[in-house]
């Protein structure tokens, strides 16, 4: 694998720096960005002209199908974690998602649950 291929699901706020470091690894290609907020969206875009030409999708859903990656980035409000955890391990991507990770005892353990199962 020459670079990792990541996606972001989440680019508002905080999000739009992580863009930017990662935009800076060498070893790391931002291949598609997705946020329920066209604006977010908009303003990533005026931020890192990197992102330009970049797949963008208001569905997280969509873009996993879509976008062939090995890895996201989960900045989103955290009672959106789990499920776009989940939905993203079972497409065997890797994960970084930012804290809380998930809003329960129970979401946490089936979150580690299937990164265990799944290697990632």
């Amino acid at each position: 694998m020459d670079k990792i291929r990541m996606g972001f699901i989440g680019c508002g706020g905080n999000a739009s720096g992580h863009i930017g470091r990662v935009l800076e690894m060498p070893e790391t290609e931002v291949v598609a960005l997705c946020d329920v907020s066209e604006a977010s969206l908009e303003r990533v875009k005026e931020r890192h002209a990197a992102v330009e030409g970049l797949p963008f999708f208001q569905d997280c859903e969509e873009m996993l199908e879509k976008v062939d990656m090995d890895a996201v980035e989960i900045s989103t409000p955290h009672t959106l974690h789990f499920e776009q955890i989940m939905a993203s391990l079972e497409k065997g991507l890797h994960v970084l998602t930012e804290k809380p990770m998930v809003c329960t005892v129970g979401h946490a353990r089936q979150v580690i649950a299937r990164a265990e199962d799944s290697g990632k």
